[in-house]
């Protein structure tokens, strides 16, 4: 019996970095279970991040890539040595550039002074240090600030201040940059940070449109509560989400933000949208080999919640273990996802069921009694853009779902869609009327390929313009029978 190609359902984001940013560790990367690899705009040069990117299309066409710019995050400056805040001392923010010590820091942000008010409260790294507001003085361009929560703070550390209104542009001139550039090295995904409203991400459309790159698909990071209160919007015009928790965490009650997370994975689900779910998932593994329990629990609940996608950060770009890290969350989702329970089709469906919702009613269903009969079998989904796939994708059918495409930036952008695995053929004629020919195609190619084989009943879709006087097309097919009408 010949060896299929194994399909990976939930995927797995990693963030690239100098722990991982050689040919063979890409390579490891992607044979531990890496589906997306992202580009933190954050960090490095314009010519670092072209030369990592060339990389990854060297070792791995298939792959898909996201470049996640780095939005309108606040930071303090540069410090003389890393220094420990200590609860109950004052410390100086200033507006103003300097060489920051345990009296006073610099901030990024120059509208900080009118974004605050005695009251408000100042995170720094994470949450990890807090600080409470005591006077705004704008003459001297500082604000001065009472530690509650001591601790370490060093060089850029992040800033959140989640009881002020912020004035921060978004996106702002290094992102427009930045996003020129990514245009031209065309990427599957770009991630915009900080999004507050649905103009925000369209902003981001119109640049990448207007350098010629109207493929790229926008993934929304959703760090603040304003994002939280224009979620159904920012949803509309996004082609996927992204649940940063990092700055989420820290601008949000922590308790809230398990709930905030189901929420917008539901809501994911429904619109038939990819969504990530991101930061400190195994954080741990950063410095060691095994992953805490809590963590464990995370990344299962993550995808038995109905996520797409988990991603690594800090693990994989600087972690002393960033295989092993990867190998250990490509177990624990396997794991999870076999046990995703069988819902009601109609419980994601929109508001507003479309025909291609109807599709994967029918899809879900024939998955199912495949499963009670224990027949082998495979969804074979034929797409050009990829609509019809995440369609059945939302519904968690059980069977493995292929999406075959004569369109490469499309089969690496299903890369972040659940329980797919894209395929790319140019032997796939998408021009035709003759349904039947092109569904012969394609399963000859997947058998070809070793994807499937002729033992299995696979359950097929083809687009609704490939199927004259009708609006989609559901058929059953026994591999064996169709090879052997070529005979």
């Amino acid at each position: 019996m010949v060896s299929l190609k194994k399909i990976i359902k939930s995927k797995i984001v990693c963030t690239l970095g100098p722990a991982t940013e050689s040919e063979e560790a890409i390579k490891d990367l992607i044979g531990a279970g890496m589906s997306v690899a992202r580009l933190n705009f954050s960090h490095a040069t314009h010519d670092k991040h072209a030369e990592i990117y060339n990389r990854i299309r060297k070792v791995d066409n298939n792959v898909a890539i996201l470049c996640d710019i780095q939005g309108p995050k606040i930071r303090i400056g540069k410090m003389e040595e890393p220094v420990s805040l200590v609860p109950g001392n004052d410390i100086k923010i200033t507006i103003h550039d300097c060489i920051g010590n345990e009296e006073k820091v610099s901030i990024s942000h120059k509208g900080f002074l009118n974004d605050i008010e005695p009251g408000d409260y100042v995170y720094i790294n994470d949450g990890i240090v807090k600080l409470v507001v005591k006077e705004v003085n704008q003459e001297e361009g500082y604000a001065l600030c009472e530690v509650l929560l001591g601790g370490i703070i060093s060089d850029r550390k992040g800033v959140n201040i989640p009881t002020g209104n912020l004035s921060t542009k978004n996106p702002t001139e290094k992102d427009i940059k930045d996003l020129k550039f990514i245009a031209m090295l065309n990427p599957e995904y770009v991630a915009a940070s900080f999004v507050s409203n649905a103009r925000e991400v369209q902003e981001v459309r119109k640049i990448l449109d207007n350098e010629g790159s109207p493929n790229i698909k926008i993934v929304s990071k959703i760090e603040r509560p304003v994002a939280l209160d224009n979620f159904n919007e920012i949803l509309e015009v996004s082609d996927a989400i992204m649940v940063a928790r990092g700055d989420l965490g820290v601008e949000i009650p922590f308790d809230i933000l398990p709930l905030k997370q189901k929420e917008i994975i539901k809501k994911s689900n429904i619109a038939s949208k990819p969504v990530i779910v991101a930061t400190q998932m195994l954080e741990s593994m950063t410095n060691q080999s095994r992953p805490t329990r809590a963590e464990v629990s995370d990344v299962f609940n993550a995808i038995f919640d109905r996520s797409d996608a988990v991603m690594l950060s800090g693990e994989t770009s600087v972690g002393k273990y960033p295989v092993k890290t990867v190998e250990t969350m490509q177990r624990i989702v396997e794991t999870a996802e076999k046990r995703i329970p069988f819902l009601d089709p109609d419980q994601v469906d929109s508001l507003e069921q479309e025909i291609y919702e109807t599709v994967g009613h029918g899809v879900y269903t024939l998955s199912k009694e495949f499963t009670e009969l224990n027949y082998r079998g495979k969804i074979v989904c034929i797409t050009r853009g990829g609509k019809s796939a995440r369609m059945v994708s939302k519904y968690r059918p059980s069977l493995p779902i292929i999406a075959i495409t004569n369109d490469m930036t499309v089969a690496r952008q299903m890369n972040l869609v659940w329980g797919v695995k894209p395929v790319f053929s140019d032997r796939l004629n998408l021009i035709s009327n003759n349904p039947e020919e092109i569904i012969q195609n394609a399963m000859i190619f997947l058998h070809e390929n070793d994807y499937i084989e002729q033992s299995e009943h696979v359950i097929v879709t083809i687009p609704s313009r490939n199927v004259p006087k009708r609006s989609a097309l559901i058929g059953l097919y026994y591999v064996k029978d169709v090879l052997s009408n070529l005979e």
